[in-house]
């Protein structure tokens, strides 16, 4: 009987790694990718991932070969890495140790489109009060993707198990290629216009190359413009893109789009129920309440002897009125007495101004009287007159004018001689 040796992992992952150094083929790897998870570590040694459309792997390059690099590497850059691929003994993972690095010259893409985000940024293209809210229960969504593939199908089949009554209308677009985004943009007007309550731009992930469309300013502007709330899910959960930030709400992927743009049915059935049968408790505890109430009114002593609901006021208002009689009475005795005595005063006074007004005529008569012509002629005075008018001078006669001499007790005429 054969017995069984058992190894530890130490002793196996350097078994593995062994069998990685003795294949040459792997001593000279070039492989071209794109740097992902980009981890420079204060030693000086750069960690991060490479990457194409379907894999991944992680690389380390060290500070020795790092420091020769002619440029800085960043996220989304495209590359050319020369490296030798080994074990990783701790972890057991496979890694690349890499040896020299070249730039692609897609990234200079990524370089472009640092430099728009930037300057859309600053001009608030992303600012979130701009953000349109989603519709909470949406009853048409715009789909604009590929006319085939998995982000189309996944995205109606959760939409459609999630909220069953929303319609979904495709509308087919170039997902990738040259100047794919001015097609985007005419379908996404149109689409605009039509009064869709929410639009969803979604693809698959790829290389930043093969999503540039989706970073192009014009398509960028297009959204930003639009009336309707637009959700962007373009590319893996890593990748984003200038329709991403601009747009009124990014997800990773059309799955979470799906999830982000309907409600889900079974879970509002659910609520709906909750409030149900929390309305119900409520109801149940008002009833009890109002009935309590109810039962102390019907046996409270106002209601059972009504009554007392008005004998004070009644008693009230008879005291009011005994007053009012008594104040009238006294008002009456002292306003009449008041009146009686201002009449008194007011006879007084009248007549002390009538003796008054009698002495000032009776001086006045006297007055005049010592002063009428009259008098004056009793004391053998006559008076002259001319047609009428008095004669103060005898220059004012003539031979033959005929006057009239009135004496005190007549008038006689006579002739100028």
């Amino acid at each position: 009987m054969n017995e069984k040796r058992y190894i530890s992992v130490h002793t196996l992952n350097k078994y593995i790694r062994s069998k990685f150094d003795q294949d040459i083929s792997l001593h000279n790897v070039y492989i071209k990718g794109e740097i992902s998870n980009y981890r420079p570590h204060p030693s000086g040694h750069l960690y991060f991932t490479l990457k194409d459309d379907h894999s991944r792997v992680s690389a380390v390059m060290f500070a020795s070969l790092a420091q020769k690099l002619a440029f800085k590497l960043e996220n989304g850059m495209q590359v050319f890495i020369r490296a030798r691929v080994s074990v990783y003994e701790i972890t057991g993972e496979y890694q690349l140790y890499v040896q020299s690095i070249e730039q692609d010259g897609l990234g200079k893409l990524y370089l472009e489109f640092e430099n728009l985000k930037k300057r859309l940024a600053n001009e608030g293209l992303f600012d979130a009060k701009y953000k349109k809210p989603i519709p909470h229960f949406p009853r048409s969504i715009a789909l604009l993707s590929a006319k085939s593939g998995d982000a189309v199908h996944d995205f109606i089949q959760i939409a459609h198990s999630r909220f069953p009554h929303v319609r979904i209308i495709l509308f087919p677009i170039p997902v990738q290629g040259k100047n794919a985004y001015l097609k985007i943009i005419e379908t996404l007007q149109a689409v605009d216009r039509i009064g869709f309550d929410l639009i969803v731009i979604t693809r698959g992930g790829g290389s930043i190359e093969n999503l540039w469309n989706f970073n192009e300013e014009a398509l960028a502007r297009t959204i930003f413009q639009c009336q309707t709330p637009i959700i962007s899910a373009v590319g893996h959960e890593m990748d984003f893109t200038i329709c991403d930030f601009v747009s009124d709400l990014r997800c990773p992927t059309p799955t979470a789009a799906a999830v982000s743009a309907t409600p889900d049915q079974q879970k509002l059935k659910d609520h709906l129920h909750e409030l149900e049968e929390q309305l119900v408790y409520r109801m149940k505890q008002y009833l009890q309440i109002k009935k309590q109430v109810l039962y102390r009114l019907e046996n409270s002593y106002f209601l059972t002897t009504p009554e007392a609901l008005y004998s004070q006021e009644i008693l009230r208002l008879t005291h009011i009125k005994d007053q009012l009689s008594y104040q009238f009475k006294v008002f009456n005795i002292k306003t009449y007495q008041q009146l009686s005595q201002h009449q008194k005063r007011l006879k007084e006074q009248l007549d002390q101004n009538i003796q008054k007004q009698n002495y000032k005529i009776k001086q006045l008569i006297i007055q005049l009287d010592a002063l009428s012509p009259l008098k004056v002629m009793q004391r053998g005075y006559t008076l002259v007159q001319k047609d009428q008018q008095l004669i103060k001078s005898y220059q004012d006669l003539k031979t033959g004018d005929l006057i009239d001499i009135q004496f005190y007790d007549g008038i006689k005429k006579a002739e100028i001689k």
